[in-house]
């Protein structure tokens, strides 16, 4: 069970709106289990646009489909997601991962071989982190600290 919280409204006639925003912010709690139980919309980041779109809408990053297309490669999507998620920090990428820094600049190699992608082009670091977001809400990608 997951509960989502629209955001309050001044007046009556406009609670359509924070039902529709309290709906978006319970799908992403089902499919993203490290939201929380009860999710506001206001708090959901990224998600919040990414929520707004039918799925479907926008393609992944083509390189990274061969990532997501192999359960082998879960490892290298994580370290991915975690380099985005702090910014490209590897200080703080190898402390939250607990991954001697070599390790981590040589999967971070892997994911530019696989992908294609160069990591150090802030549009294709954009791109693959929206993707791998959108794949998250798709239940494409569900990154092991996260398992059911």
């Amino acid at each position: 069970v997951v509960i989502g919280v629209g955001r309050p409204r001044p007046a009556l006639h406009l609670a359509a709106g924070s039902y529709l925003e309290a709906a978006q912010a319970a799908e992403a709690a089902l499919r993203i289990a490290g939201l929380g139980r009860t999710v506001e919309w206001a708090g959901l980041g990224v998600y919040r646009l990414l929520t707004q779109f039918p799925p479907g809408t926008f393609g992944l990053h083509p390189g990274l489909e061969a990532l997501l297309a192999d359960d082998a490669h879960l490892p290298l999507l994580e370290t991915l997601e975690t380099y985005l998620d702090l910014a490209g920090s590897a200080v703080a990428t190898s402390r939250t991962l607990r991954l001697h820094r070599t390790s981590l600049y040589y999967r971070l190699q892997r994911v530019s071989e696989l992908t294609g992608a160069d990591l150090k082009d802030g549009g294709e670091r954009l791109t693959l982190h929206l993707s791998l977001k959108l794949a998250r809400l798709a239940g494409r990608y569900r990154p092991r600290t996260e398992a059911p």
